[in-house]
């Protein structure tokens, strides 16, 4: 106070300048004792206004004014680089976050951000590519049966019956299709591909049956009867049931050793079995099933693959007489075979054979083991219990969707797919070019290794079980798969156990901001760059124990990004402790020990793409560009063979420089050492600067096919190579038959059967493109695998003349001032309460 009053005193009284004897002294003005008594209240009163405003005004701008939810915001959007507000809006120590949260978002003004339905129109209105709807499947089912085609439209009681296996668009011919999209030719009209299996004849079928969109339809068979063994057919519901209950009877004659093994256990209330164990055959003329039993940790609501139990078998099931069937080939911690139940519970009552003997409790913890829930022992990490951030349109969606067509920032194309391949898109564009007529999810390829008797060699080709809904419908979660602002499509599915359509909410669109920068440059005299955002398509599905997660995302230079991505459970295998051959307590040859009872066997995921480009037209070639190095005069010559000698400014000999080749022939070809270049061109299509204008693909990290003489190398033979070039035929139109892994020594229909020779030179022709990862199960895999996921780029190359992102606002500062630009500016708003439409 007393320094308050000193600066009060001396500014509340006026001086002036003695120009006399006085010069360079202060001489004090006449004021009375009461002029000044008012001066200094005065002075006092105006102080404390001073305080108490200057305390408001911080209170409102350290809150953003008065439409703020307490963070740090500006009314409008200013020009990038700017600044507004209090960048210290942490809460008040004393305040508890939620509640705060919660009271700001009552009291606040804010209005919600506009948003409209991008979706404008019905599926049928501008596409011949949509999946089949539920409703065209049932029309088709129900033409069969009035022919006489299937015998039953109800679930299925028994193999004898022929009954539908699977339903999926029939996608009409590209010819038809380009006619139609290009030349205002008839819309192709549209059919089901429908597959048939038939326990009379001992055969599978696939017909094609249509027009759905007529009244007048027929049917055609698109094999001939006998061409499909019925014993090279998928497994389904039906038969599943029926082996087991032919082993029921075994368990009951095993019931003292399962007990005694298995802390007690009892079947079926503790076990199930699992009898996916492929394939049941090699040839497709017989039919061998192998059963592993396994802890029903879930109490069968889902599948647990985790808790293999050592008690395995066959089940002999040919054909569809099951009279016939028989149970064979008992193992007991892989010890065997023994030709019948009876014959190993006698071998284990005569103590025979080591004997395994889980401590007593256990099974009353598989639940909790596998189930993915929060550790409740555990404490909350730092700030767990505050929201992370979130992601919404302030101006509305910037993406429309037609049905299943899509548009966004000059990209266009349709969503289809089926549920045998996966998700598909076809007819895409950008900038009003055609680049891909199809590119489309086609088959996983899996193969496990591990010591055991029901699970060595197990190989999965999952077209083969239905990749979009075969096994089990796939819905959307929300706030995982897909933003709350996203748009859910639905695709539908035919379950064989009980001959019904399902719709599943199981595609997602939306665009992402991927919070980085797509390009930027910051020079001596300026700044620019763009924000990285980008068109999501998503598109989850599960099969069995694992979930797959396929994404193609658009960005706005012209790349796609196509992602595989595999969570889930692990498939395991039991952990015998006390094998001799296993010295090492902590992994055996073929993965490491990640549980009590429990090793994780390694196997591989291999993903097989059909990328078919049409670069402007139909009509393209393959080119390798080969990164190489050697000598000055050996890269001139690539170019010049009649140059004999390097000039003598090369500093040094040794060079780096590209060839170019021409694939003339269909080939597959794997990724090596020698680093390469693969593109798709137009050769006849040049750029300004007389490039021919082409799109280049690049793997990200993949695993490769390591077998050299296995079975399986013929059926799924698009898993040894990486990218596969033949000539397009709508006769080959997938990479692998959904049979052949199960009649593997004779194929019918695969990648290496397409591969005959033939020349691809300015030919239509398509690219198999295959991904994929090698998984070694550890530890963190439990009792969820974490996302692992693999992929592959589609990327301009020499498509363009420049950056292809000119066209759209961006950041850019120059020094002088002379130029500024930013991204539109929009109204502050709140995050809108969109819809969630999960069975829309």
């Amino acid at each position: 106070m007393h320094h308050q009053n000193q600066g009060m005193d001396s500014r509340n009284h006026a001086y002036d300048v003695d120009g006399g004897e006085g010069k360079g002294k202060l001489r004090r003005s006449n004021l009375s004792c009461r002029e000044l008594c008012w001066l200094q209240m005065f002075a006092v009163l105006m102080f404390g206004v001073g305080i108490a405003g200057g305390i408001l005004i911080g209170i409102y701008a350290y809150h953003a004014g008065p439409e703020s939810d307490g963070s740090t915001q500006c009314p409008t959007l200013p020009p990038q680089g700017s600044q507004c507000g209090n960048a210290h809006s942490t809460p008040s120590p004393n305040v508890n976050p939620k509640e705060q949260d919660n009271n700001e978002h009552a009291s606040g003004t804010l209005g919600e951000c506009p948003t409209t339905n991008p979706v404008t129109g019905t599926r049928y209105e501008s596409t011949v590519f949509a999946p089949l709807t539920t409703a065209e499947m049932y029309k088709a089912a129900k033409f069969l049966k009035d022919n006489g085609v299937v015998s039953t439209l109800n679930a299925p009681t028994s193999l004898f019956e022929n009954f539908i296996l699977y339903q999926w668009l029939d996608v009409p011919t590209k010819t038809a299709a380009l006619d139609f999209l290009d030349n205002g030719g008839p819309k192709p009209q549209r059919h089901a591909k429908v597959t048939v299996q038939r326990g009379q004849e001992l055969d599978i079928m696939e017909y094609r049956v249509g027009p759905l969109d007529s009244n007048v339809m027929t049917i055609n068979s698109l094999n001939k009867p006998g061409d499909v063994q019925f014993n090279s057919r998928p497994y389904d519901g039906l038969e599943v049931g029926i082996m087991t209950q032919m082993l029921e009877k075994d368990m009951t004659t095993l019931a003292p050793l399962i007990a005694e093994s298995f802390d007690g256990a009892k079947y079926p209330e503790d076990l199930v079995f699992n009898l996916f164990n492929g394939p049941p055959s090699t040839s497709g003329v017989d039919r061998d099933t192998r059963w592993v039993i396994t802890y029903n940790g879930f109490k069968g609501a889902d599948v647990d693959l985790i808790h293999i139990l050592p008690l395995s078998g066959r089940v002999h099931n040919p054909g569809s007489n099951v009279s016939q069937w028989y149970t064979y080939d008992f193992h007991y911690l892989n010890q065997g075979p023994y030709r019948t139940a009876s014959d190993l519970m006698n071998a284990y009552n005569r103590n025979e054979i080591r004997k395994v003997k889980l401590e007593k409790g256990y099974k009353d913890t598989t639940y909790d083991r596998i189930f993915p829930k929060r550790d409740s022992g555990q404490p909350y990490r730092e700030n767990a219990d505050r929201h992370g951030p979130r992601v919404y349109y302030p101006s509305g969606p910037r993406y429309t969707i037609d049905g299943t067509h899509v548009k966004w920032m000059d990209w266009s194309f349709d969503i289809s797919g089926g549920q045998i391949r996966g998700p598909a898109l076809f007819d895409i564009k950008f900038r009003n070019e055609r680049i891909l007529y199809e590119l489309a999810v086609n088959d996983i390829s899996l193969n496990y290794a591990m010591d055991s008797h029901s699970q060595n060699n197990i190989i999965y080709a999952d077209a083969t079980y239905g990749i979009l809904g075969g096994l089990t419908p796939t819905t959307i979660m929300k706030g995982v798969d897909c933003p709350e602002h996203g748009t859910v499509l639905q695709t539908s599915f035919w379950l064989a156990d009980t001959q019904l359509a399902y719709n599943m909410s199981s595609i997602c669109v939306f665009e992402a901001d991927g919070q980085d920068a797509l390009w930027r440059h910051a020079g001596s005299s300026f700044e620019a760059g763009m924000r990285n955002r980008y068109l999501v398509v998503r598109v989850p599905t599960v099969i069995g124990n694992y979930d797959y997660t396929f994404e193609f995302d658009f960005y706005l230079d012209g790349k796609i990004f196509n992602y595989a991505k595999a969570s889930g459970y692990i498939q395991a295998s039991f952990w015998d402790e006390h094998d001799p051959k296993w010295p090492d307590k902590s992994r055996d040859a073929f993965g490491y020990r990640i549980s009590d009872y429990m090793t994780g066997p390694i196997h591989d995921h291999m993903f097989g793409y059909k990328v078919d480009f049409d670069i402007i037209d139909r009509n393209n070639t393959f080119q390798v560009v080969k990164w190489k190095a050697g000598p000055a005069l050996e890269a001139l010559q690539t170019q010049n063979a009649s140059i004999t000698k390097a000039p003598e400014y090369f500093i040094y000999n040794e060079t780096r420089y590209i060839e170019w080749e021409k694939m003339a022939q269909e080939k597959g070809i794997r990724k090596t050492p020698e680093q390469q270049f693969w593109l798709v061109v137009n050769e006849r299509e040049k750029n300004k600067w007389g490039v021919e204008r082409g799109y280049q693909i690049a793997p990200l990290q993949t695993g490769s096919q390591a077998l050299i003489n296995h079975p399986l190398l013929k059926a799924l033979s698009f898993t040894k190579y990486h990218c596969a070039v033949t000539k397009r035929k709508e006769e080959e139109p997938t990479l692998t038959s959904i049979y052949d892994v199960n009649r593997m020594d004779n194929p019918q229909a695969y990648l290496d059967k397409h591969i005959d020779g033939e020349s691809i030179l300015d030919e239509d022709i398509v690219n198999w493109v295959t991904v994929g990862f090698l998984h070694v199960p550890i530890a963190e895999d439990m009792p969820m695998t974490v996302r692992v996921e693999t992929g592959f780029l589609l990327k301009p190359f020499n498509f363009f003349d420049r950056t292809a992102t000119f066209d759209m606002p961006q950041y850019t500062d120059t020094k002088d001032g002379s130029l500024k630009e930013s991204e539109p500016l929009f109204d502050q708003c709140s995050e809108p309460k969109t819809h969630y439409c999960r069975f829309c």
